[in-house]
């Protein structure tokens, strides 16, 4: 396993225990999910099939709704987000919920991990790599952009609008 692969493992298990925690600060998130970023180019194996995804466990809806309530006491839920970056006409937005955010990345990170300890290291990293593409990705970036607003207001003494 390459040591990129293995930072990513480590990045993953750091976010898991963030989440599992009763110690919830941005800035540690922050850094965090900036480190998985940094290393979802590496999500790369070759080697042949491995289980099926009912093989390993998922965070069910119970679970993600435990997940979401641990984090309710972050200091920053709600933020606004632009459905499609790339629409520079239109002007609609929706709101986004960094505890949802962190939730749904933490189901994918702990699924994934569940199946890397279970030895099957190829299902883990193509589960990370596509999850990544068409769902956390999306709530990693919502959410760094949201912590990233708020802590700057928070340095320079602006209100933060929430």
């Amino acid at each position: 396993m390459s040591l990129a692969l293995e930072a990513f493992v480590e990045n993953a298990r750091e976010f898991c225990d963030w989440i599992e925690s009763d110690q919830h600060t941005l800035q540690p998130v922050r850094q965090t999910l900036l480190a998985l970023l940094q290393g979802t180019p590496y999500l790369v194996v070759s080697g042949s099939t491995e289980p099926a995804a009912d093989d390993f466990p998922r965070r069910e809806h119970s679970g993600w709704l435990e997940d979401v309530a641990r984090l309710k006491e972050l200091p920053l839920q709600y933020y606004r987000v632009a459905f499609d970056p790339l629409a520079i006409d239109d002007e609609t937005a929706v709101v986004g919920d960094v505890c949802d955010d962190l939730a749904d990345i933490y189901g994918e990170l702990w699924h994934g991990l569940q199946a890397y300890d279970a030895g099957s290291t190829i299902y883990a990293v193509n589960h990370w790599r596509d999850s990544f593409r068409f769902h956390w990705g999306l709530h990693a970036t919502g959410a760094i952009a949201a912590i990233d607003a708020y802590l700057r207001r928070q340095e320079s003494g602006e209100p933060v609008g929430i």
